[in-house]
């Protein structure tokens, strides 16, 4: 997991600024003080990761954001020659039978304006620090490699059993990757689920698709319905499970619209061509509706649910204003939700102003879902980093 955040010359954030973060973050405070921003030099990351990229550029526009050029998003307070840093602290711990393998360090990555493309930012570094792997048994082996032609970039070992061998970082490397690309495969950028605060709205039918190979239900939650169908019998995390009925994701999607809704339910419905059909009920009624007719909040908080349950641990969910158009026990019930997600090793970072969804998240330590080390409240006040 990410531990913590450093940005310099990003949007509002001229000089250093620090976001220390938790198992789960939740972004809240004054609107234009960079919550939004904060969450940006994640997705950025994964935005460039998505795309062939061999060339060491950073993607500002591309299918989870559009920020324009480069000059709209470095401060305007700083001369164009001066770099965008962010800096990444890390956390990783890797269990393997018996023993344990924690690494601990930062990746610091400074970009700049690339004069042939000003849509994109060209890398100029990356500095590694700090790169220490310890084991249950309280060995530790400080360890790096040097690679010819290229900084020096930690060594990735996600079979521990593997760590005898220094020549396995070389079978890392047999593909030529660029150094940006290695990086952001090793930090797990590609891993990140993220719903955006402008989801779509109900629909009278949704499309079949493949889906992508790291599934998930699209920025505005444009996949949702066709991820539940395609995924419908796959089993989720034990700590998620609800009820006494099946352990699989419709099951248990059903189950937390129930708890969130006090009685609600969903179904799926395919045919032999690419359509398929969303049905859903409230409490007050065992008739299935199309979503336009049965309210927008049910919609609106589908595409979490299945996030959240679909997420693996070591991966992170991004939600932006979970509270849209939820009355206030669901709002509650829905940040209990996201707080047992994160209780399963995926790291949540969640954004909005609502003080049912920060009132519930603080129930959620009480009741010893989080500790209070695993739940960080950022609050966005003032211009922080201009001054």
């Amino acid at each position: 997991m990410f531990t913590k955040i450093e940005l310099e010359n990003f949007k509002c954030f001229r000089e250093k600024t620090v976001f220390p973060l938790g198992q789960l973050t939740l972004l809240t405070g004054i609107n234009g003080r960079g919550k939004s921003s904060l969450l940006q030099s994640l997705l950025l990351m994964r935005q460039s990761i998505e795309y062939d990229n061999r060339t060491n550029k950073l993607i500002l526009n591309g299918k989870c954001l559009n920020l324009g050029r480069f000059d709209e998003i470095r401060n305007t307070g700083t001369s164009r020659e001066k770099p965008i840093y962010f800096n990444y602290f890390y956390n990783h711990t890797i269990v393997n039978q018996a023993e344990t393998l924690t690494t601990q360090g930062s990746v610091n990555y400074s970009f700049v304006e690339d004069m042939n493309d000003d849509l994109v930012a060209a890398l100029t570094e990356v500095e590694i620090k700090g790169n220490t792997f310890s084991s249950s048994t309280n060995n530790s082996t400080p360890y790096h490699q040097v690679l010819k032609d290229a900084p020096t970039i930690l060594g990735f070992l996600p079979d521990w059993s593997k760590f005898v061998s220094i020549d396995y970082l070389y079978e890392l490397f047999q593909d030529d990757p660029t150094i940006l690309e290695f990086t952001l495969e090793w930090l797990n950028f590609s891993a990140i689920h993220y719903i955006s605060a402008d989801r779509i709205g109900p629909q009278d039918f949704y499309l079949r698709s493949t889906l992508p190979k790291f599934p998930n239900v699209g920025l505005k939650g444009e996949q949702t319905v066709n991820l539940l169908h395609r995924m419908k019998d796959e089993l989720i995390n034990d700590k998620l499970y609800l009820g006494e009925d099946a352990q699989t994701l419709i099951i248990q999607t059903q189950e937390w619209l129930n708890k969130i809704f006090d009685g609600a339910k969903v179904e799926v419905f395919g045919s032999q061509t690419n359509i398929l059909e969303l049905m859903l009920n409230s409490s007050l009624s065992k008739d299935r509706f199309r979503p336009a007719n049965i309210g927008f909040g049910y919609h609106c908080i589908l595409p979490i649910i299945v996030s959240g349950l679909i997420a693996k641990k070591g991966e992170i969910l991004i939600v932006e204003n979970p509270e849209a158009h939820l009355h206030p026990k669901a709002q509650s019930e829905l940040a209990k939700f996201l707080a047992k997600v994160s209780s399963c090793g995926i790291q949540v970072l969640i954004e909005s102003h609502s003080d049912h969804i920060l009132n519930a998240l603080r129930i959620a330590v009480l009741d010893k879902i989080l500790s209070n080390e695993e739940l960080s409240i950022l609050y966005f006040s003032q211009k922080i980093g201009e001054s």
